[in-house]
């Protein structure tokens, strides 16, 4: 996805973060737009970092892309400073630094339990090729066996 897109669906996040508050909505409530906007951040940030991984058959210069990825990262880093303050203000810094930190350690673990799960399909995989060319071995050496018994019976 490009800069442009992952902004939008930031900004909706953010807009709806701000509308929930607006109303009283408390912040645990609208843990979905706050996901969403940690997870658009997150993606901007990779992109600020690298552009020319965006969409290099898009037509744009490597300037444009370049600049569109920092002014994309630079509007959620601000909603994001925004969106600190508020829960800095209700529930404290240490509060923050714990969602932080919780949210770091949770994306890790399922980051985790995504490379066993491949790793375990890529096992099991292997193990059907292996014991495939074990049972096609098998019926090789019998049908060899039967044609041989066959053969030595019209004799």
């Amino acid at each position: 996805m490009d800069p442009i897109t992952i902004l939008a669906i930031a900004k909706a996040s953010y807009e709806a973060i701000k509308g929930g508050i607006a109303v009283g909505k408390e912040i645990q409530g609208m843990a979905k737009d706050v996901s969403s906007l940690f997870d658009s951040v997150a993606h901007l940030t990779r992109i600020a970092a690298e552009p020319h991984h965006g969409s290099l058959l898009s037509g744009k210069t490597a300037e444009q892309m370049a600049m569109e990825a920092y002014a994309a990262k630079a509007e959620a880093d601000q909603m994001m400073a925004d969106l600190k303050n508020h829960f800095v203000g209700e529930f404290g810094l240490a509060a923050w630094d714990e969602v932080v930190a919780a949210t770091t350690k949770i994306k890790k673990d399922i980051k985790a339990a995504q490379i066993q799960a491949e790793n375990e399909q890529a096992e099991l995989m292997d193990n059907i090729a292996q014991w495939s060319v074990v049972i096609i071995l098998f019926l090789t050496v019998a049908a060899i066996f039967s044609l041989l018994a066959i053969a030595a019976f019209h004799r």
